[in-house]
């Protein structure tokens, strides 16, 4: 009995440590990225990225549309002779022939007001596109660190999963000869049947995650993140100060760029219906081969409406309204700036604190120190099986906790970069 619970210490204690990713097999062909490469193909082929830009490419061609002139128009009357005999096209000698042309000279700077709204427009389709970008981009990093970490916790569970089968097939083997108490047996694969549920909702985690990042690079790949040692060296809070962060905000964020401009719209374009207010007008010249009191008459031809009843007051009042309207958007688009940065702001400093409480490879350490003492212990006969796999099971949970608290810093800073508008830690 005492050579089979060796036996047993042995075994458990062959890959406690943690491992690296080389030392296990994926059940898929995942390709090797780092975030840098999985950026880099975001932007080149994510559909939606593609999509707005030629909303842009669309929107500057408008603002060229807005500075062309409109086209003079121009008419013919010919001569078709008289009711008592007809004579089509009869502009010869004798016949009759007008003609008319006309060019609409727009008052009140109205060309100049279309052309500022179609260029506001255009900025917007530019702050929108960077919206979605930082948008996508958070997305992206955040499930590309939720496969690096949920990788890392499935590389400790299946080394875990392979260990625990050995000592259950000891176990079989050993309760077949009356050397164990079936009990135990039962126990165990209870114990592997809940390790193995741990880790098949691990591998759901992950798939989530790589089915999201499919998505975004619009990829049937699978996907094996990869992080160099120095990749987050650069998520700290030194030396960045809270009002600095919160400046970024007002000034880089996109949506509050988006909320500016639709105020500015809405300016240009109360200003533009004021303008319409003021009538048009027609110049133009005309040319009557017979039809006047001389032959050949040419004439100037101005006309202009005569603003008596609509004076387009329905659309300028409804314009001053919008512009009230996209006013008050706009703070609350920057207050809803300031309050994520602060949130975001707070929810670093909070996990900076535990992070920075206890060194994770010292604790590490301290713990694979345990795990030898127990399996001393155990060799000892001091502990039962049972207390010895309490603490086999409590590693898996430590590593999971570990790594779901790595994930949770992380993607606390980029949410901290989402929130102010700028790339403060890359």
């Amino acid at each position: 009995m005492r050579k089979f619970k060796l036996l047993i210490v042995s075994v458990c204690t062959a890959g406690l440590g943690y491992i690296t990713p080389s030392q296990a097999q994926a059940s898929l062909q995942r390709i090797p990225v780092t975030l840098q490469s999985v950026e880099d193909t975001f932007l080149v082929q994510n559909y939606m990225l593609l999509a707005q830009r030629y909303q842009i490419d669309a929107s500057k061609a408008l603002v060229r549309q807005a500075k062309i002139w409109d086209n003079p128009e121009f008419s013919t009357v010919l001569g078709w002779g008289s009711t008592d005999q007809l004579k089509p096209f009869n502009i010869g000698s004798g016949g009759q022939a007008q003609y008319d042309i006309d060019q609409l000279i727009q008052l009140a700077g109205k060309r100049n007001k279309n052309i500022q709204l179609a260029g506001a427009a255009a900025s917007m389709n530019e702050a929108t596109f960077d919206e979605l970008v930082r948008t996508l981009k958070l997305q992206l990093r955040e499930n590309f660190y939720d496969i690096y970490y949920t990788q890392q916790t499935g590389l400790v569970l299946k080394e875990q999963l392979d260990n625990l089968q050995k000592i259950v097939d000891a176990y079989v083997e050993a309760d077949k000869k009356g050397s164990v108490p079936h009990s135990d047996v039962v126990r165990l694969q209870a114990l592997m049947v809940g390790l193995e549920n741990d880790y098949a909702d691990l591998k759901q985690e992950e798939l989530n995650a790589q089915k999201n990042l499919q998505q975004l690079l619009h990829s049937q790949d699978f996907y094996e993140a990869r992080l160099a040692p120095g990749d987050l060296a650069h998520y700290s809070l030194d030396h960045i100060q809270l009002q600095q962060l919160l400046d970024s905000a007002a000034q880089n964020r996109p949506d509050v760029r988006v909320a500016a401009l639709q105020y500015q719209s809405a300016e240009l374009n109360y200003r533009l219906q004021k303008s319409m207010a003021v009538p048009d007008l027609h110049v133009g010249a005309t040319y009557d081969k017979a039809g006047s009191y001389i032959n050949n008459f040419v004439g100037l031809k101005l006309g202009i409406d005569l603003p008596f009843w609509n004076r387009n007051q329905g659309n300028i009042r409804a314009a001053q309204y919008q512009v009230k309207s996209e006013a008050e958007q706009f703070k609350q688009q920057q207050s809803v700036a300031q309050t994520e940065v602060l949130n975001a702001y707070q929810r670093i400093l909070a996990l900076e604190k535990r992070y920075k409480s206890f060194d994770l490879q010292e604790f590490q350490q301290q713990f694979d120190t345990l795990i030898d003492e127990v399996a001393k212990n155990f060799r000892k006969g001091n502990i039962s099986l049972l207390q010895f796999i309490d603490y086999f099971n409590s590693y898996s949970d430590n590593a999971k906790n570990i790594n779901r608290f790595l994930s949770n810093r992380v993607n606390a800073y980029e949410e901290l970069n989402y929130a102010t508008g700028q790339e403060l830690f890359k």
